[in-house]
């Protein structure tokens, strides 16, 4: 029997890892934030003149992007405050647990 590759077995280690521990799957919606990308600078007036208007477009997206990309960011960083305020909660019962 072949050994399983590491592609093949970090995908479902991961799905099992988030099914296990809550504050994996907040974790997982961290890489939900992805950043837009920059539209390409054009420095050729001729172009500039002619496609003004979709270079406008583009960038207004771009921006658009970018808006949905910090709110993102926001979300993950206010779901990770949540899920550490709780670990510290869970570390205090630790402390409080009697000794082996």
């Amino acid at each position: 029997m072949p050994t399983p590759s590491r592609r093949t077995i970090a995908p479902s280690l991961l799905a099992a890892i988030v099914a296990t521990f809550p504050g994996a799957a907040a974790a997982q919606g961290l890489m939900d934030c992805t950043p837009p990308l920059r539209p390409t600078a054009v420095t050729d007036a001729r172009v500039l003149a002619e496609y003004a208007p979709e270079l406008r477009e583009e960038y207004a997206l771009f921006f658009d992007e970018a808006q949905d990309f910090f709110r993102c960011l926001e979300r993950a960083r206010v779901a990770v405050t949540e899920e550490v305020n709780q670990a510290i909660v869970d570390y205090g019962a630790l402390e409080r647990a009697p000794p082996d």
